[in-house]
C-alpha cells in the first residue's frame, strides 16, 4: 500500500502556539492550579495527554480557580476576558492568552466596522467557541451563519448595513458563494475574508489529494470543525472516506494492500496520531512495502548519522595533519550506530518516551534492533582492539558511558544518574562523540596536543550538542506532554536558542582565526568549510522551525548535515 499524507496534517501554528503556552505554564506554574478556560483543542486525545501532565479544564469562567488560567487557541468572549482581567488584577489569578493570532485578527475586524453601525454576519458553525468569541465583539448586532439557507433567511435590514467576517476554520468555497449573495443584497458590505491562510491550504491540499488517491483517510477530533470540513471535502469526489480519532478506528477490511491512500489531519491532530495511523496503514500489504517502512522508520536517522560522524572524524584528521584511515572512521560511525540503536531501550522511562506508536515498533523489533545494535558495537570495539590498546581504553569507556548514565548506579543507599543532571543529555552525547571522533586518534596517531586540537574537539562537540538540542527543541511539545525533561524544556526555548547561537557563533570566530593564521594556501578553503558546518545548524532552526511555515516542507535536510559539511575537509 502506498500512503501520501498531506503536508498540512498535524497542529497548526495557531494551535502548536497554544500548546507550547499551556504545557509552559504546567512546567512553572510553581505548584499552582493550571486551568485551560474550555478545552484548548477539539482533540481527545491530546487533551488526556495534557490532563496527565496536571492541566485541568474549567468549562466556564465561574469554574476557573486561583493559580494561571490558559485562554485556548479560540479566544472567548469579551466579557470573560474582562473578568478574568479584574480577577487577575487583585492577584487572584495568572492569565495567559493563547488566543490564535489569526482569531484575535477577526476580533479587531469587528471592533473596527461594529461601532460603526454595520450589523455583523459570521460565517460559521453554530455554538462553535471561536464564532461565540467572535460574536461578543459585536456591538452592533451580530449573528452566525452556517448555511446558505440560512444567508437567504437573513433580513433587510440586517442586510442594510452589514460586515462579514468569517470563522478561521471555515471552508474557502462557502465563504465565497455566501459573501458573494450576501453583496449582491447587502446596501452596503464589507467582506472580510478571514479564513486563516492554513485552512485554506489544508481544504486545498484535501481536494488535491482526494482526486488522485484510492481512498481517504481523515484523523481528527470529531468535534473539530476544521477536520469535519476536511472530510466532507474528500467525500465530494466519490472516494470512500474514513474520518477517525485514533489508528484503532480504522477500518482495514476493504482495503487489499494495493491502493493508494491520502491521510489528511486536521489542525489540531497531534503528529504523534497521523504517525500511528500511517504506521498500521504500511502494515497491510506486500512485504517489500512493509520492509521499506522498517527500513526508514528503524535506520534512517541513525544511518545518517553514523554516516556524517564518520565523515567529521576523516575531516578533522586531515585538518590536525593525521595519517588517513578507515578504521578510525568505522569505530566513530559504527559507535554512534550502535548507541543510537540501544538508547531507547536504555530509557529508565521507558519505550513510550517518544510516544504510543513508537513504543509499539521498538517492542515488535526488539530483536533485531538489539541485534543490529550489538553487532555494530562489537564491530566498534574489535576495530578498535585490533588498532591500539589506547583506542580500545576510549570505546570501551564511552561505551559503558553512553550504556549507563541513564540507568545510573548506587551509590550507598542511592541511585546516582548523570542523566538526571540538567542538560546531562546533550553535553553528554556531544563529549562522548568528539572523543571517539577526535582525541582517540590524535591519541593513537600521536598528533601533537595544541589549539588546534583542542579547537577540533570543540567543533566536533559543538556540532553534536547543537544537533541534539535542535531535535530537543523540534520534539520539545511531544516532550513535554509525555513528561520528559530537556534542555529547552528546563531553560525554555528561547534561552536553548541563546545558548546555541553563542556557542556556535564563537568557535566560529575562534576557529577561523586559527585557520586564516598558518597562512597556508588552502586555510580559505578550510576556514569556509569548518564556517559553514557552524552556520548550518543556525539556518536549518530557522528555515524549518522558526519562520512560518504552514506545513511540513516537501524536502528537508537533516541536522547531521553538519557533519558531512565537516567532512569536505578531506578533500582540502
Amino acid at each position: 500500500m502506498k500512503v501520501v499524507v498531506a503536508k498540512t496534517a498535524g497542529f497548526c501554528w495557531g494551535v502548536k502556539r497554544a500548546m507550547d503556552a499551556v504545557l509552559e505554564a504546567s512546567v512553572r506554574n510553581d505548584g499552582r492550579t493550571v486551568q485551560t478556560l474550555g478545552p484548548l483543542i477539539h482533540n481527545p486525545q491530546a487533551l488526556e495527554l495534557i490532563g496527565k501532565r496536571g492541566v485541568a479544564v474549567a468549562e466556564t469562567p465561574d469554574q476557573v480557580q486561583g493559580g494561571t488560567v490558559v485562554i485556548r487557541a479560540h479566544g472567548i468572549p469579551i466579557q470573560d476576558l474582562r473578568g478574568l482581567k479584574e480577577r487577575q488584577a487583585r492577584g487572584e489569578l495568572k492569565i495567559v492568552n493563547a488566543t490564535c493570532p489569526e482569531v484575535a485578527k477577526v476580533h479587531h475586524k469587528i471592533k473596527k466596522w461594529s461601532p460603526k453601525g454595520y450589523f455583523t454576519v459570521i460565517l460559521g458553525s453554530h455554538g462553535h467557541a471561536e464564532s461565540v468569541a467572535h460574536r461578543s465583539f459585536a456591538e452592533s448586532g451580530s449573528i452566525i451563519v452556517a448555511t446558505m439557507a440560512e444567508a437567504e433567511a437573513l433580513t433587510e435590514e440586517q442586510l442594510r448595513k452589514v460586515l462579514v467576517v468569517a470563522q478561521t476554520t471555515f471552508t474557502v468555497k462557502d465563504y465565497h458563494a455566501i459573501s458573494d449573495y450576501i453583496r449582491n443584497r447587502a446596501g452596503e458590505a464589507v467582506l472580510e475574508n478571514t479564513i486563516c491562510e492554513d485552512t485554506w491550504m489544508r481544504q486545498d491540499e484535501a481536494r488535491e489529494l482526494a482526486r488522485t488517491v484510492d481512498a481517504v483517510i481523515v484523523v481528527g477530533g470529531k468535534a473539530s470543525s476544521n477536520t469535519k470540513h476536511l472530510a466532507e471535502l474528500a467525500q465530494h469526489y466519490g472516494k470512500p472516506v474514513q474520518y477517525v480519532e485514533t489508528a484503532s478506528e480504522l477500518d482495514l477490511t476493504g482495503f487489499t494492500g494495493h491502493e493508494t491512500v491520502g491521510v489528511l489531519a486536521g489542525a489540531s491532530t497531534p503528529t504523534w496520531l497521523v504517525d500511528e495511523v500511517v504506521e498500521v496503514l504500511e502494515e497491510v500489504g506486500d512485504a517489500p512495502g512493509k520492509f521499506a517502512h522498517f527500513m526508514s522508520s528503524a535506520f534512517a536517522t541513525p544511518v545518517v548519522m553514523a554516516v556524517g560522524a564518520a565523515l567529521a572524524t576523516l575531516g578533522v584528521q586531515k585538518w590536525l595533519g593525521l595519517a588517513l584511515g578507515f578504521r578510525s572512521p568505522l569505530i566513530t560511525g559504527s559507535y554512534v550506530l550502535a548507541m543510537y540503536l540501544l538508547n531507547p531501550f536504555l530509557d529508565p522511562m521507558g519505550l513510550g518516551v517518544k510516544g504510543p506508536g513508537r513504543e509499539r515498533f521498538l517492542v515488535k523489533n526488539r530483536a533485531i534492533l538489539l541485534g543490529i545494535a550489538c553487532v555494530s558495537l562489537s564491530v566498534s570495539i574489535g576495530t578498535a582492539a585490533f588498532l591500539d590498546w589506547r583506542a580500545l581504553l576510549v570505546v570501551v569507556s564511552a561505551s559503558i558511558l553512553g550504556s549507563t548514565y541513564k540507568r545510573g548506579f548506587r551509590l550507598g543507599n542511592r541511585l546516582v544518574s548523570l542523566s538526571s543532571l540538567p542538560g546531562a543529555k546533550d553535553v553528554l552525547v556531544a563529549a562522548a562523540l568528539s572523543v571517539v571522533a577526535v582525541v582517540m586518534p590524535n591519541w593513537v596517531k600521536g598528533g601533537h596536543w595544541d589549539l588546534h586540537t583542542f579547537a577540533a574537539v570543540v567543533l566536533v562537540a559543538a556540532l553534536g550538542f547543537s544537533r541534539t538540542v535542535i531535535y530537543d527543541i523540534r520534539d520539545m511539545q511531544n516532550d513535554q506532554v509525555l513528561g520528559r525533561d530537556t534542555l529547552p524544556i528546563l531553560m525554555g526555548k528561547q534561552a536553548a536558542k541563546r545558548v546555541l547561537i553563542g556557542l556556535l557563533s564563537g568557535i566560529l570566530l575562534v576557529l577561523i582565526g586559527l585557520t586564516l593564521s598558518s597562512r597556508a594556501p588552502r586555510a580559505v578553503w578550510e576556514a569556509g568549510i569548518m564556517a559553514s558546518a557552524l552556520i548550518y545548524p543556525l539556518l536549518y532552526q530557522w528555515y524549518y522551525h522558526e519562520r512560518f511555515n504552514a506545513g511540513r516542507p516537501a524536502f528537508e535536510l537533516r541536522p547531521e548535515f553538519s557533519f558531512y559539511l565537516l567532512g569536505l575537509l578531506v578533500i582540502v
